[in-house]
């Protein structure tokens, strides 16, 4: 009886390396942010791994808010699998949580989306913000408008 937890045990150690080899090949992810104009409030930021999640504005894998200091400024998420990603992100610059909008619907705060892309009407959809984490180092640039 006492020998299988011991077979478990060495089962266990046998497999730690592999648990250590996965996590050296985590990405990290430096965005960095053009156009705070104003050393006001929070940029909020939001990075998805799903084109759903993304889609419904819900369940995003990391959330920041980072003091507005004015200028250019940048951020780096580390210990994230390779993947498909996308980040949206505003200037909450009245720290209400949420972006403000005028009577016609057009936004109030500065926002910018991965691959600084772009729509008309509403957030950019998923296949123009992705982009691919690999392991390592990677970068994105928003620029808020």
């Amino acid at each position: 009886m006492k020998r299988l937890p011991r077979l478990l045990l060495a089962g266990l150690l046998a497999l730690a390396p592999l648990a250590v080899a996965a996590r050296s090949n985590d990405g990290s992810l430096t965005v960095s942010f053009d156009g705070v104009s104003k050393r006001e409030g929070v940029v909020l930021v939001a990075l998805f791994d799903s084109k759903a999640a993304y889609d419904a504005n819900t369940g995003p894998v990391r959330t920041l808010d980072l003091p507005a200091s004015g200028g250019n400024f940048a951020v780096t998420l580390a210990g994230l699998p390779p993947g498909v990603y996308a980040v949206k992100s505003f200037h909450d610059r009245d720290m209400n949580g949420k972006m403000n909008f005028n009577a016609l619907g057009m936004p109030l705060e500065p926002y910018g989306f991965s691959n600084n892309a772009r729509a008309p009407f509403g957030p950019p959809p998923w296949r123009r913000a992705a982009f691919e984490v690999k392991s390592g180092g990677n970068s994105q640039t928003i620029r808020l408008r």
